[in-house]
């Protein structure tokens, strides 16, 4: 079925979106840690930087270290039910980031290559700089360097990446999907109250050759189906897709 099919999330509000956004970077350097090539490296050394532009900002832990108190408060109580196997992990989290102190990554904030790095990014005047030097010497040099040091960045992550996967993992199966049918490419929904609205779950077949256009404003939820190649609306073609709101 996953194989099949494709899902589309949209956030509500900005802590979902920053772990959405976390998410796929923090993918992207562990998948960088398994490769070779330099462009690759690059890459995720990009994604690192902007990983550092995010958990740089000391509120960012307290929010997540918040909001998974509140989803512990809720095991047990919220519709549908959360597994109880949730309380364990939820615990040890909460209590892992109630007691380390610093911001997220702290050891890689203050390292002076990525600092280098990222200080010459914000300067940069157009994509098409050349590289400076540290970031050519590295990206030029030894494969075995880059790969240690990517391995190290990731490792000093863990914490970061534990807390954004737990918190969308508890989102995403506490979603319940319902199909719908959009007989003129058109649907529309009210959404629950933002503070428990956090995700927005969209799932179609990979066949479909139709995309979403997700909207959400003070009307709540709208959902339009436009075709892959011309990106216009499809208003006569009948079309299901499964819809769910993750909310707690």
């Amino acid at each position: 079925m996953q194989n099949q099919t494709i899902t589309f999330q949209v956030a509500t509000h900005h802590l979902p979106k920053v772990a959405l956004r976390l998410e796929y970077l923090l993918q992207s350097i562990e998948q960088a840690c398994v490769e070779q090539h330099p462009v690759i490296h690059h890459y995720a050394l990009k994604n690192l930087i902007e990983i550092l532009k995010i958990i740089e900002k000391p509120e960012l832990k307290s929010r997540f270290l918040k909001e998974l108190m509140r989803i512990e408060h809720l095991v047990g109580r919220a519709t549908p039910a959360l597994p109880k196997t949730y309380a364990e992990r939820l615990y040890q989290q909460i209590l892992l980031l109630g007691h380390v102190s610093g911001r997220f990554g702290e050891g890689i904030l203050h390292s002076p290559f990525l600092q280098s790095v990222k200080h010459a990014h914000l300067h940069q005047i157009t994509e098409h700089a050349p590289h400076e030097p540290q970031l050519s010497v590295w990206l030029e040099g030894d494969i075995s360097r880059r790969e240690h040091d990517l391995h190290q960045w990731n490792g000093q992550l863990q914490t970061l990446r534990d807390t954004i996967y737990i918190y969308l993992t508890i989102l995403r199966d506490n979603a319940q999907f319902s199909r719908i049918d959009l007989y003129s490419g058109f649907y529309q929904r009210q959404l629950p109250t933002r503070p428990c609205c956090h995700l927005v779950l969209v799932r179609m077949d990979k066949g479909a050759q139709v995309v979403p256009k997700i909207q959400m404003g003070h009307h709540g939820l709208t959902l339009r189906l436009l075709d892959i190649s011309s990106l216009r609306e499809v208003q006569h073609i009948p079309a299901v897709v499964d819809l769910a709101v993750c909310q707690l």
